[in-house]
């Protein structure tokens, strides 16, 4: 069991570890014994945890772009340098 105060009227109550991570996890609207409307606002470590691995997996997907990127750039360069260096080896 968890203990709980309303911020609103300061009455003391308990609830079922069960009930309060289903709220946390839901956000969902529940009352104190004196009907005041009770919630969880703040992420859950859950919800935190998913928004961290989505920000990582974007993270991921943009530098695995900019590594292709760089990686065609090197060789659209390198397909440059040696057609020079062919016309340089023609010439000389």
């Amino acid at each position: 069991m968890s203990t709980h105060t309303c911020g609103e009227c300061g009455i003391v109550w308990a609830t079922t570890k069960v009930f309060e991570n289903a709220r946390q996890n839901d956000h969902k609207t529940f009352y104190c014994p004196n009907g005041c409307r009770r919630h969880y606002p703040q992420e859950s470590d859950k919800e935190r945890l998913e928004r961290l691995l989505k920000q990582e997996k974007n993270c991921c997907a943009v530098a695995k772009h900019e590594a292709d990127y760089f990686f065609r750039s090197s060789n659209a360069y390198k397909g440059h340098f040696n057609r020079v260096k062919a016309k340089i080896n023609k010439r000389g």
